[in-house]
Order: structure tokens, then sequence, then C-alpha cells
């Protein structure tokens, strides 16, 4: 027989026992209220008697449920009393006896139906926004995947394009060694051909000079008259042989091979050596919640020297090239300010920008070209343009972004570094409207946005396919001049720093355009600010035409 009280979590176990009743039948039922458990038959019998009429009986397999649910109606302090109340000052439910306590007194309390419905609303906006932080994640997922998909396939193409250079090097140092060692014989069959006859030419002379002393020794025991005129016939015979001019050229040719030109090596084959890769990591959605960091404090002044230029590009190394915008020209200077190179052109300097393989390409102040400066100073057009050039910059995937400028018709232009046309940016994609109106400087973020300084007073971002993502026009802070951006500047946290020309301070803002703070302002000797640069040491370079001064701050 089954014993009452089994623990409530073992009930299925013991669906197989007897009722506790007619201990005939399986048990099917328990008493909720006398913890008995019985058949069907048993069952009606139990509701129908007058001490059982007001009992709770439940199907054995629901007893469990349905008991834990009456139990959650009890109050937790007063556990004979049924929850009444909810006190929204507390946050608790009430029973009867907590109500009357005094405890919550003057509290605001509603009916627990009330609170119900209204935390099951509650629960239904928390589930709809665990849905879409959900449906983001699996967003931020499949753009890792796709990314890091595409990452692969940018190393593998990249190792097969190292391949293809190294083979093609293997393949000209061949040639060049096959070329050289070929050298190398010829000049060994044509210094021997003469080394050759006069060894013929020697061999003629030493059989003449053999049979000559043979001559001489048997004339030698004749005492006649006759050997006064021999000897003066041998003298001059002996005269014609071993001349000085033929015991030079007897003398073997010495070989002095020419040593290794380092720098022929380099026109020849270009910069052998290898740059270290860099990676970008890709950006998160654009619309995502979950901020990126941006530890932004305050600026440091860390170098600064007299400057007279305005346009500023960094190389990477502590080193900068300075130019001053229609001004022929650039100078090549360390962070405190030492010339190291200075480059004269043929024309006056827009802008510049430093290509992966450290070649500047400038655009060309009023003129419609834009040109490849290399460290031998050999200037190449690379690109002609319809319309004015004005800002440039070098993206991330190594191709260049050019500005062009014409009345109601300016744009951006995409080309390679040896000139080859990719794409114009030009009408946002979604209502086909002019993007900009004079786009003298550009940069590009970390999540692909492309940043143009427009001449209108407002700085203006699209994304990588041209669709506008906000235009910033310094309005958040009350400035005391109209706002005047010239160049702009991105960081490896997707900061964007703004030079105010009138305001004489430099913004700094989120990737998503909003502002953070002044990050330079007249405390750091900022009067005027304009040509901006970031180097590798995530240090600022500001050149200032107000006092004619080049500062170096560290902000991170």
């Amino acid at each position: 027989m089954a014993k009452a009280g089994v623990p409530d979590a073992q009930w299925p176990v013991f669906l197989d026992l007897k009722c506790e009743i007619c201990e005939v039948n399986n048990i099917t039922f328990k008493c909720l209220n006398c913890n008995e458990m019985f058949c069907d038959s048993c069952k009606k019998m139990h509701i129908k008697s007058k001490m059982a009429k007001n009992h709770k009986v439940a199907s054995l397999v629901n007893a469990e449920i349905y008991q834990r649910n009456e139990t959650e109606t009890k109050c937790p302090t007063h556990t004979t009393e049924d929850l009444l109340m909810y006190c929204n000052s507390c946050q608790v439910l009430l029973c009867r006896d907590c109500i009357t306590s005094g405890s919550h007194h003057n509290h605001k309390m509603v009916k627990i139906e009330n609170t119900i419905d209204n935390k099951r609303n509650e629960l239904s906006k928390l589930i709809k926004q665990s849905k879409e932080k959900s449906s983001k994640y699996e967003e931020i997922v499949k753009t890792i995947d796709k990314n890091s998909q595409e990452f692969s396939v940018s190393i593998s193409k990249k190792i097969n394009e190292v391949k293809a250079r190294n083979n093609k090097l293997k393949a000209a140092l061949d040639r060049i060694e096959s070329e050289y060692i070929k050298h190398l014989q010829d000049t060994e069959i044509g210094n021997q051909k003469p080394m050759t006859e006069l060894k013929k030419k020697l061999q003629r002379e030493m059989a003449d000079l053999n049979q000559l002393i043979q001559e001489c020794e048997s004339k030698q025991g004749n005492e006649n008259i006759g050997r006064v005129q021999f000897v003066t016939d041998v003298k001059k015979r002996l005269e014609k042989y071993g001349s000085r001019d033929m015991i030079d050229v007897a003398c073997p040719p010495e070989f002095i091979a020419g040593p290794v030109d380092d720098q022929e090596l380099k026109n020849l084959f270009g910069q052998l050596g290898t740059k270290r890769a860099t990676t970008v990591f890709p950006p998160l959605p654009q619309n995502r919640d979950i901020p990126l960091t941006s530890p932004v404090i305050d600026a440091k002044i860390v170098s600064s020297f007299t400057c007279y230029k305005n346009g500023v590009v960094t190389t990477g190394n502590d080193q900068a090239w300075l130019w001053s915008w229609g001004k022929r020209g650039l100078s090549l200077v360390t962070s405190d300010g030492k010339v190291i190179q200075d480059i004269n052109t043929n024309f006056e300097v827009c802008d510049a920008a430093v290509s992966t393989s450290g070649d500047l390409i400038v655009t060309v102040w009023n003129g419609k070209k834009v040109k490849k400066l290399t460290s031998h100073e050999t200037c190449t057009d690379i690109y002609t343009a319809a319309d004015e050039t004005r800002g440039i910059t070098v993206t991330d995937t190594g191709n260049v972004l050019v500005g062009l400028y014409r009345r109601n018709d300016s744009k951006l232009v995409e080309i390679t570094t040896s000139g080859k046309h990719i794409r114009t940016i030009q009408y946002d994609t979604l209502d086909n409207k002019q993007l900009f109106v004079d786009p003298r400087f550009i940069c590009t973020n970390i999540n692909g946005d492309i940043i143009v300084s427009d001449n209108r007073g407002k700085v203006v971002a699209v994304n990588s396919s041209g669709t506008k993502r906000f235009i910033y026009d310094g309005k958040e802070r009350k400035l005391q001049k109209s706002f005047d951006p010239w160049n702009v500047v991105t960081d490896k946290y997707g900061n964007i720093m703004i030079a105010d020309w009138n305001n004489s301070v430099v913004h700094v803002l989120n990737q998503d355009g909003k502002i953070i703070k002044y990050l330079i302002t007249g405390e750091h000797s900022c009067n005027k600010p304009n040509g901006m640069a970031i180097d590798t040491s995530d240090r600022l370079w500001v050149c200032n035409t107000g006092n004619k001064k080049a500062i170096i701050v560290r902000y991170l």
C-alpha cells in the first residue's frame, strides 16, 4: 500500500502503487488537503464526503504544479494568509496581516490582479527587448563570421601576391646571373686569345734561340778570324728577342669585379624588404547599442616648434611632411622641427597623403592633377580630373580618395595609386541629394565611414556605400564664432578630430558624430589650427597659422 506524504518530486515513480482506500486500483489522484492518494473511483467518493467537500483534489501528474501554485499565493511571512496587494513603494506582495501591521502605512498599494497584469506587460516588453538584443548579437556574430572569412581571403591573396613577386624577382636574379656569367666567360675568351697567340710566337722564337745557341757552341772552339764577324751577327740577332714590350704582354691579366651596388638593386627591384602587415578590426553594425571604448583624456603637449607651414601628414616614424597650401615644395621634418629633406616642385601643393609604399600622393592647388612623388623626387602624373582637386587621403585598402570641386557638382573619386578610377561618390544613396559643396579635406574611420570637411561650415560623414551617416555643424556647443572646419583626422578608436579655424579649438567626436569635448584649446597654444595628422604613437600633430607654431600632443 502506498504511503501518504510521498515526496512530491517522486510522485510519478509511485503511479503503479495501489489506492490507499480500496487497495485495488492504481493511484491517480491526490488530495492536497489531507495528502491522501487514491484511484478515480475513490476520488469521487472522497470529494462527496462532508468532511472533504472543500478539499482540492488534483491529478497525481499535475499535483506538484498545482500545489506549488497554491503555495505561491500564500504570504511567506504569514504562511496561512493569502497574498492580496502589491506595495509599489517596497515592491513586495502583501497579505492582510502585512497590510494591518502598519509597516506599509501611506505606501501606494494596488490589487494583486492589477500588479500581475502590469508585470505581465513589463515581462512582454523585457522579452521583446531581449529578442532585439539577441537579434543584434546574432547580426554581430554574422558580421564577425563574414569579416573573418574576408580577412582570410585577403591574407591568402596577399600570400599569393608575395609568392608571385618573389618568383618574378627570382627569375630576374637568374637572368642577371646568367648574363653576368656569360659576360665573365666572354671576358675570359677575349683575354685568352692574345695570350695563346703570344705563347705560339714565344715558342717559335725559343726554337730560333736554341738553334742560335747550337751555332754559337759549334763556333766557340774555332780560332779563325771568322769568329769576329760571327759574334757581331749573333749580337744583332739577339736584339730582336726578349723586348720589354713582350715581357709586359706576357704578364697575366688581373680581373677586378666591381662591387654590388645596393642602389642599383633598389632601382631594379624597388624596396626588397617587407613592411609588416597591419590589421584593422572591422566595425560593429552602425545601429549597435554596444559602445566602443573611447579613452580620450586631457591633451598634453609633448613637442612644439616654429612652423610657417599649414599642411601636415605623418610618415609613421616620428617624421612628417609639411607644406603650405598654394605654395611650392614640401619638407620632411622630425618631431622637434629639424628639416631632413626638402622637395622642390614646379607646382603649388593643395593636399598630400602618404601611400602604403611610402610615396607622396599630392593634389595640385587650383589644378586638376594628382601626382606621385617618390623618395628620389621623381614626379609622375597619375590622374587627371575634369574638376579642381582638393583634399586627398589613402584608405586602409591602399587606394586613394580625392575631393573634386565644381560648383553644384562636387564629388569624391576613389582611384588606385596608379590612377585607375574605381568609383565616384557624389549623391546620397537614400535621397539622391548632393553630398558635398567643396570637399577640401578627407579621412576614413575604422567603421568604414568617409569623413569630409566640407567648405560650408559642416563635416559630412558617409558610410562605405556612400549613404549619409551624419552632419556635424558644431551647434551642439555655443561657439563664439561660426564653425569653420578645416582638416579632419581619425584615430584607432574611431574618434574624429576637427580643426576649427575660427574658434581656435579642435573638436573631438565619437564615430557617430556626437561631440565628446574640445580636445585642444588656447591653453595648448592652439591658435587658428588647420593642418592635422596622427602618427603611429597616437600623437596628434597640429599646425597653427595664428602663432606660426606646430604642436604635438598626446591625448590617449
